[in-house]
């Protein structure tokens, strides 16, 4: 696993009990989806560690590990970044979406997405030209296609 692969999905930051659970903080918004993976990568170590336990709550993330199942064990994970393979989240976070380049049908790049803005019915995906001017597009199947971990923007409206 090379650190290219990898993108920190979060920090673990205190151990909350005796069984090891620890409190885990998500370096994003729509994080929901953490909750169908059964392991974490340590970004610095490459490491891959079983979850037994993964339950939301309003500040994080309860997390278990299966090899840290005492408060001992679960205080090295403190203040560590933890991973997921990007080929696995691509696309199942728009804040993950932050910062990738945005092309064409063709491949020519148009330029990046520097945020997202809700609206009642899709978010906005505010998209820094190469000129430096930003358009904002609706994020929808319309506009924007996601595709071996690629941004493509189908019906450029500039």
């Amino acid at each position: 696993m090379t650190e290219k692969s990898l993108k920190i999905v979060g920090t673990f930051s205190k151990v909350l009990k005796k069984d090891g659970s620890l409190l885990f903080k998500p370096d994003f918004k729509d994080s929901d989806f953490l909750l169908d993976f059964k392991y974490l990568y340590h970004f610095e170590f490459k490491t891959k560690w079983k979850i037994t336990s993964m339950t939301k709550t309003a500040k994080g993330f309860i997390v278990r590990f299966a090899e840290a199942d005492t408060f001992r064990k679960a205080e090295f994970f403190v203040g560590e970044k933890f991973a997921l393979p990007k080929n696995e989240i691509f696309g199942k976070s728009q804040d993950l979406l932050i910062g990738l380049e945005v092309v064409d049908k063709s491949g020519k790049t148009l330029g990046k997405i520097m945020a997202f803005s809700p609206t009642p019915t899709y978010s906005l995906a505010e998209v820094e030209k190469e000129d430096g001017e930003s358009v904002f597009i609706p994020f929808t199947e319309k506009f924007f296609e996601l595709k071996d971990e690629t941004v493509i923007l189908k019906n450029p409206p500039f």
